[in-house]
């Protein structure tokens, strides 16, 4: 394999967000992406290699990214026509090692979220909204699960209760389902990552937490906040009285797409030191405007506070 060519192939796929450490040959591979927590992987690449030509089909099965690399010297017709071929090849792959993944991860995510209740104000994931300065919000898209193990790094830290949030797509579908690992009196758990994605059954493009339903203006047009993380979300609620959508990152809100009938979405961003989430939440806005979304954005007055801490800054108790 030609140096310089593996070495420009190395050099697309970390740019495409994926952490391989050698590349491979000859099959599908999977790989972990700069998005990935624990033991999930969400990239995927498969090379074709020969003397004249390389060429890797690769992408990312949470965004829905993919994109081919070609290395080597111009591509003959008869090259062209092969590299077509490989992708058509490739792309079939993927989608049949995806079926089967999402398969097997969607049936895993039924049985959690059917292992899960309703929430109260009395268990441990009620505990902790109310520690929060929140609500307990009347809504069947959180629940509450007695007790999850906690695993890091493939090792099992321990069993801890949880709050579970199910992340659906635009159209409704369980895409997979957000974890808070917390404590029996209703703190977060003391481990290195508090909040985890399961892996998923689908692309998370778009993807958000749906507490509530979108509401009717005055004007008749539906609209529906939308903001990065679930306590986030609950304060805007709160403070605007508008049902606020957690998309769970910053990346998910730049990625948010609204159902097909609602056409006002306002977004509250997180007023981030590095900008962050106000570059998502502009990113959202450029691309929904295009599409005849009327948007409008809301970000706290000061540097590092997201709507949670302006609630509390308001009297909310904590």
């Amino acid at each position: 394999m030609n140096l310089k060519n593996l070495t420009s192939l190395e050099k697309a796929l970390a740019e495409a967000g994926l952490q391989v450490d050698s590349v491979e040959s000859g099959r599908l591979i999977r790989c972990k992406t700069v998005e990935d927590k624990g033991l999930q992987k969400s990239g995927w690449y498969r090379l074709f290699c020969d003397d004249d030509l390389m060429t890797c089909v690769y992408g990312d099965w949470r965004t829905g990214l993919q994109s081919t690399w070609i290395g080597g010297s111009y591509p003959s017709p008869k090259q062209r026509s092969d590299i077509k071929r490989l992708i058509e090849q490739a792309q079939q792959e993927r989608q049949q090692e995806q079926t089967r993944h999402w398969t097997k991860n969607r049936v895993k995510l039924m049985a959690l979220w059917k292992e899960a209740t309703p929430l109260t104000e009395s268990d441990p994931a009620g505990r902790y909204l109310i520690n929060r300065g929140l609500m307990v919000p009347a809504t069947g898209v959180l629940r509450f699960h007695a007790g999850l193990d906690y695993w890091h790094d493939g090792e099992c830290m321990g069993r801890f209760p949880a709050m579970l949030a199910a992340v659906t797509s635009p159209t409704g579908e369980l895409i997979t389902i957000h974890r808070t690992f917390l404590t029996i009196e209703g703190q977060k758990a003391p481990v290195p990552t508090v909040k985890k994605l399961c892996s998923p059954a689908g692309s998370m493009s778009g993807a958000s937490i749906k507490i509530g339903n979108a509401v009717t203006r005055p004007d008749g047009r539906l609209g529906v906040g939308v903001a990065e993380g679930i306590e986030t979300s609950l304060a805007v609620s709160i403070l605007s009285g508008v049902p606020c959508w957690p998309c769970v990152s910053a990346n998910g809100l730049a990625g948010f797409m609204p159902p097909p009938e609602v056409r006002n979405v306002y977004v509250f961003a997180d007023n981030d030191k590095n900008e962050t989430g106000q570059k998502a939440a502009a990113q959202l806005a450029d691309r929904l405007t295009k599409q005849g979304v009327t948007v409008r954005i809301y970000t706290p007055p000061n540097i590092g506070d997201d709507w949670l801490d302006e609630l509390i800054s308001m009297g909310a108790p904590v």
